[in-house]
């Protein structure tokens, strides 16, 4: 067509889109969107395409130019001013970008989109007040318009008043009552307050209709997650990328869920997917330097939280990880200056407070630590982390009394909170066992568990006084209980299995140990111990190896669970690479005689008397009476 007539715009914007997707194309591209502007000038839809090419390759200047000249060919185009804000926004420009916006109602005063862009601007910002009072002008302007509403009702919401929010969304809802935008959105609304089933119950009947509805779909996700079920949310975001496979959102929620599920090398291959399509997606960048920062990988985890600050350096969360990284780091200067920055930009939230009690703790300051620590509880009374670290630093500096007062005068204020408070029972427990004080300590945890029988910590504190005295049955006892109340989690029957095989009870340990996967398959304790008993009873080796590399794949070159694989490989009669496994451990733990002990077995086995002398005299110079030395002394008096 161009053949016959090069001047067709319509073909020409025909030829730019489909060269559009491959970026090599750009130049060739820019040159297109030229010559339709140079047969007409007025091409509002080819000024708006150079700017973003203009954008892709770094060139605001010429991207700003563009969008100003299509504005001034279209004036009363709502969506250019949104293109222009956004390019200010993304330049970080706030104050140019809500001149854009005033621009925008002084040229269209009695439409209601132009406050609905600048209330969002104010919510962005987080001036909620600004917020409300352009979402309400909006509202004025345009009395029917859902979208106003839903918005002012999530200002509400995040001023804490959770009766005017609602109210804004039951008028949504009774003026389109089969709108599932808005009933998704009363859904949101309760997933927000932690009221999971009246959410899930509003989502299933947005589903029910409209099975495919993305939004519910994405919501559901995130219920069954905050849920725990996490196979179901993982199962409901992998659908969702089947059916957009190149969607950034998608692979985050997913890659988010795997996090949750403990999954890492699965959460961090669906971020890759997210950054690789989405290199500026915030959420992803920030998620994906948590991870490397938990791995202890602080290198990476600090080139991922700049690629986000230099793009939006006052982001709350970002910086407050690079104050975790410089951290751990043990660059604390840089760190309280980070922590100091965020209590300027937001004194009234209590994180960055939290954090620099922490680094003051860390130094020994413990007066600026406590002034920290106590205005983020002052922030938020509900903050138990924060009020634990007040306790500890009473208790670092021998202030035993103070920290038990602290806790009873916090108790008073709990207003028949039972789960509160039996945390705060479970700390004062921890306290009187640095007092000495074991009968009242154990009074403590024994309340802690009246107040909420399903928090696990004062259980398994019992169960290790107990276990200090080899009071195995009250261990036991104690084990059973927890079992009885959390009959959802594996921990308790892996330590129920741990306790009976140290009381020679090997069949009911095994009983436990397969209680536990059978409600957690990836629990790794129970994983290498039901592992390691198959091993010592010389049967299921094959399971048991299966077992011991898994338990190793999941948590790498960790001495118990390479010991455990290289028990295996002992008794299938692999001696090579058990001598690998045990020769690792005696390096990461040379103090540990059983590992010594293993490999000197091993190099019995192997063969290679010298290395096996050499092991076994290693393993009873640290111990004489370890689990396996009189075996040693007889190999070596043999050897």
């Amino acid at each position: 067509i161009l053949n016959e007539n090069p001047d067709l715009i319509q073909a020409l914007y025909l030829k730019a889109g489909l060269l559009s997707g491959n970026r090599d194309n750009l130049e060739q591209i820019e040159k297109i969107y030229t010559r339709i502007l140079s047969l007409d000038p007025n091409q509002t839809r080819a000024h708006l395409a150079l700017s973003r090419i203009f954008t892709t390759q770094n060139l605001p200047e010429k991207a700003e130019a563009e969008l100003k000249k299509a504005l001034a060919i279209s004036p009363d185009n709502t969506n250019i001013y949104k293109g222009l804000f956004e390019f200010y926004m993304s330049r970080n420009n706030p104050d140019d970008a809500r001149g854009v916006l005033e621009e925008l109602i002084r040229t269209k005063p009695d439409q209601a989109d132009p406050y609905i862009f600048l209330g969002n601007y104010y919510m962005g910002t987080g001036d909620l007040e600004n917020a409300k009072a352009a979402f309400e002008k909006a509202i004025e302007k345009a009395p029917a318009n859902l979208n106003a509403h839903m918005l002012l009702a999530r200002v509400f919401n995040a001023q804490g008043d959770a009766g005017k929010a609602e109210g804004y969304i039951k008028k949504a809802l009774a003026a389109s009552p089969d709108n599932y935008t808005v009933k998704n959105a009363y859904a949101e609304f309760h997933f927000s307050h932690d009221d999971l089933d009246k959410a899930l119950t509003l989502v299933d009947e947005i589903l029910s209709a409209r099975p495919n509805f993305p939004s519910a779909k994405v919501l559901k996700g995130k219920i069954l997650s905050r849920k725990r079920d996490f196979e179901g949310a993982v199962r409901l975001f992998s659908e969702l990328i089947k059916e957009e496979p190149d969607s950034p959102s998608y692979h985050f929620l997913l890659g988010s869920a795997l996090f949750e599920k403990g999954e890492i090398a699965r959460a961090k291959s669906s971020l890759s997917t997210v950054l690789a399509n989405d290199p500026g997606h915030t959420q992803a960048r920030i998620l994906m330097a948590t991870i490397h920062f938990r791995q202890g990988d602080l290198y990476l985890a600090e080139d991922n939280v700049k690629k986000v600050l230099a793009t939006r350096p006052g982001h709350y969360n970002a910086n407050l990880l690079m104050g975790n990284i410089l951290m751990a780091g043990k660059n604390n200067a840089d760190a309280r200056q980070i922590f100091e920055k965020m209590i300027q930009s937001a004194p009234n939230t209590p994180t960055a407070y939290y954090r620099l009690g922490l680094l003051a703790r860390s130094e020994q300051k413990y007066d600026e630590a406590l002034r920290n620590l106590t205005r983020a509880l002052e922030l938020n009374p509900s903050l138990m982390d924060v009020f634990s670290s007040i306790i500890s630093v009473h208790a670092i500096q021998g202030n035993y009394d103070k920290a038990l007062n602290a806790i009873d005068n916090h108790m008073k204020k709990l207003d028949g909170n039972t789960i509160t408070a039996a945390i705060m029972l479970n700390l004062k427990g921890n306290i009187l066992l640095s007092k000495q004080d074991r009968p009242a300590a154990v009074d403590a945890y024994n309340a802690a568990i009246q107040n909420n029988p399903r928090y696990i910590t004062p259980y398994l504190t019992l169960a290790k006084l107990h276990g200090a005295r080899e009071d195995w049955d009250k261990m036991e006892k104690v084990y059973l209980d927890l079992v009885a109340q959390r009959q959802d989690q594996a921990l308790p029957y892996g330590l129920l299995g741990t306790l009976y095989e140290r009381m020679g009870k090997s069949d009911q340990a095994e009983a436990m140990y397969l209680k536990a996967l059978a409600v957690d398959p990836d629990h790794i304790p129970a994983v290498n111990n039901l592992a390691y008993l198959y091993a010592q009873q010389d049967r299921e080796l094959n399971k048991a190896l299966e077992l011991a590399r898994q338990a190793k794949e999941r948590l790498g070159r960790i001495p118990a669970v390479m010991d455990t694989l290289g028990w295996v490989y002992y008794k299938k009669e692999l001696y090579e690479s058990a001598a690998q496994e045990f020769l690792t451990c005696t390096e990461q733990e040379p103090g540990n005689p059983i590992f010594h002990y293993h490999l000197g077995l091993a190099y019995d086995k192997m063969g290679r008397p010298e290395k096996a002398k050499a092991a076994l005299t290693a393993a009873l110079k640290i111990s004489k009476d370890f689990n396996g030395a009189n075996e040693a002394k007889a190999i070596l008096a043999r050897l």
